[in-house]
């Protein structure tokens, strides 16, 4: 008589039901333990909790070049990611000179001191500065 102990309602679900808008972020080969990838990471893991943005990154891999770089950041464009934030001097390279074939996605630098207009520049002055532009610029793609 084992049904008879089991619980009549059931808990809630966990998941969560996402919007079709993404933020990616694309990183030297330092991954989230860089410094600017840590904080934009973080801004942008606040965005998608208030907003239920899907977030995600990728990690340049091997040589870090502007030309290495840029098969990444294509990928990152190429899976329809509506922001794209690079940090890291590859990345940031890679997205200066790829932005003008995707002019759908949201394009920002974390400390790129890029002079591009289609590019939004977070200057690097705090970890909490990197982290709050970050999640205001991903807030508003929702």
């Amino acid at each position: 008589m084992a049904w008879a102990l089991w619980p009549t309602t059931s808990p809630p679900p966990r998941e969560r039901h996402y919007r079709s808008t993404t933020a990616c972020l694309l990183t030297d080969d330092k991954g989230l333990a860089g410094e600017h990838a840590k904080a934009a990471w973080a801004g942008m893991q606040e965005a998608s909790q208030a907003t239920l943005i899907k977030v995600q990154y990728l990690s340049v891999q091997g040589p870090q070049t502007a030309a290495n770089a840029s098969a990444y950041f294509n990928t990152l464009a190429l899976q329809k990611c509506n922001v794209i934030v690079a940090a890291g001097e590859a990345p940031v390279a890679a997205m200066i000179e790829g932005h003008s074939r995707f002019p759908d996605a949201k394009h920002v630098a974390v400390d790129g001191k890029t002079k591009e207009s289609a590019i939004v520049d977070i200057q690097a002055t705090t970890r909490e500065a990197i982290t709050a532009t970050t999640k205001t610029i991903v807030s508003e793609s929702a």
